[in-house]
């Protein structure tokens, strides 16, 4: 029995490296992992416990068990999880649909055989041999001293912390010993004289052609659910993905960053809100929402109120996912829209909840509340949420003519959910317009994060042969950020590129405003 968990655990070792892109070192990485097992089973088979089959196969399943949750958390978040994410799971629920779309065979491999296992030690004759103590100490002792060589060597080379990344047991020990003791490294409390002038002259306002242009207009930011560049100006098959997009394009006074990245953290949606109004670098540990809670970050809506703006946020999703409801306070945003104050029936609701059209239809009636609140301007942001994976729309919500090869696949179920997306923000636009706001407010759309992976073999496949080109991380992480300036008489596409970082001090460029008491990371574009 012993040999058979062994292999199959060494098998499960190689499909968790494929499942989790491990593309450098990789045999050092299986060396690793090799070894453990080797050491682990060999132990429990040499000892004499008396139910020794059980504790190799509670190791075993074990195992298989959290490979399995971290390969299927790897293919949502393109990263494995951490012990501090455990806070978390009570959030698994509002992700189901995404979870479920997930669960492909190569991932449930790791666990569909724990039954079969199971059942055929409850079955099978158990016979408990004696071995004697130098067995018993030097097998095991020999296998740890290779292990014990190899490390030193990778460390010796610098390799260990690159191999521990990626390293199933390595990578989960270090994480544990992160979260409960605390890392050894130490940790830069500050940055160093020179960092932060340079940092404190990015705060400073450059004048350029576009300088203060917005000065004492409204702000709307619009943060669109995985919303990817590649899908602007683009046609399928003749039918055109983003009209309302492609029609702002061509309008007077707006600005659109082509090469434009998204830069996120464990918070994904959230992460984005939180770098492109703070120009400040997500946790890479657990969602910056969570783990910096009571800290008060000077960024755009403290930066605004303090030259008169009201700043409010509206989301149409629960106020606590992502932590949402106690980290808008300390950001500056004075009150908090939530799927709470929306009116909706069940039909009215797509995937993660309330949809779009619905979404923004009362979100500009609040936005006439926000406007008379007092004769000040206003800053609003935006998040939308009908875009969300897995893309699933109702048959009423699907406008375009799919071909067969396309059906039910991420693509097909993508580009529906964009156009969709799309008219619902146009109709929003409209609105705005109608209602007097869009002449005399700067606004600002932008993706959160990419919709379609490339670092998984089949997505990455099909986007390549439909795009006709290579689908590729760079292609993956690049979002479109357009902003209309009201007044304005040219139009321009700039290619310089630019991350989520830059929001911040861009916007605050256009409006005229300086950040006098915080710092920003990145880089008026």
């Amino acid at each position: 029995m012993y040999i058979v968990l062994f292999i199959l655990l060494t098998l499960k070792t190689l499909i968790f490296m494929y499942n989790t892109e491990v593309v450098s070192h990789q045999i050092p990485v299986f060396l690793v992992s090799f070894l453990i097992i080797l050491f682990v089973l060999s132990s429990i088979h040499l000892s004499n416990l008396k139910k020794k089959h059980w504790f190799a196969f509670s190791f075993y399943a074990l195992v298989s068990f959290i490979m399995f949750v971290d390969v299927v958390y790897y293919g949502y978040f393109n990263a494995l999880p951490s012990v501090s994410m455990l806070s978390q799971v009570d959030q698994i629920t509002a992700v189901g649909d995404s979870i479920r779309e997930l669960l492909n065979i190569k991932r449930i491999l790791f666990i569909l055989d724990l039954p079969l296992i199971c059942f055929y030690i409850l079955k099978s004759r158990k016979e408990y041999k004696e071995h004697n103590i130098y067995l018993r100490v030097s097998l095991p002792s020999c296998i740890l001293l290779v292990l014990v060589v190899m490390v030193s060597i990778l460390n010796k080379k610098d390799l260990l912390v690159p191999v521990a990344n990626q390293e199933f047991f390595t990578y989960h020990i270090m994480d544990i010993k992160y979260y409960t003791i605390g890392d050894d490294v130490e940790n830069l409390d500050g940055l160093s004289e020179k960092d932060l002038e340079e940092l404190k002259e990015r705060t400073k306002l450059k004048e350029g052609k576009y300088t203060g242009v917005g000065k004492g207009k409204n702000l709307i930011v619009i943060q669109v659910e995985a919303l990817q560049n590649f899908v602007i100006n683009h046609y399928y098959d003749g039918q055109e993905i983003t009209p309302n997009l492609n029609r702002l394009l061509k309008e007077k006074g707006i600005i659109y960053f082509n090469n434009y990245y998204q830069l996120l953290g464990r918070g994904n949606t959230s992460d984005a809100e939180f770098v492109s109004n703070n120009s400040l670098y997500p946790s890479m540990d657990e969602p910056t929402y969570i783990q910096f809670e009571e800290n008060t970050f000077y960024g755009l809506p403290w930066i605004l109120r303090d030259r008169g703006y009201t700043a409010w946020v509206f989301h149409g999703y629960e106020k606590e996912f992502w932590n949402r409801n106690r980290a808008y306070v300390n950001q500056g945003f004075q009150r908090f829209i939530s799927e709470e104050d929306y009116e909706f029936t069940e039909e009215e609701t797509i995937g993660f909840g309330i949809i779009d059209e619905v979404f923004y239809e009362q979100t500009l009636e609040y936005i006439k509340e926000l406007d008379n609140d007092n004769n000040n301007p206003f800053y609003a942001f935006i998040i939308s949420l009908t875009s969300h994976t897995p893309f699933e729309m109702p048959e009423g919500y699907q406008y375009l003519n799919i071909r067969k090869e396309h059906e039910g696949t991420i693509l097909g179920n993508y580009l529906q959910a964009i156009l969709y997306a799309d008219r619902a923000l146009g109709d929003f636009l409209q609105g705005l317009k109608e209602e007097g706001y869009y002449d005399n407010s700067v606004i600002a759309i932008y993706g959160d994060h990419f919709a379609i992976s490339s670092l998984d073999k089949d997505k990455k496949e099909i986007m390549t042969h439909y795009l006709g080109y290579e689908y590729d991380l760079d292609e993956m992480m690049k979002v479109p950020l357009i902003i209309h300036i009201p007044g304005l008489d040219i139009s321009e596409t700039i290619v310089r590129i630019g991350i989520q970082l830059d929001f911040l001090p861009t916007i605050l460029n256009i409006m005229g405003y300086e950040n006098e008491k915080g710092l920003m990371f990145g880089r008026d574009l």
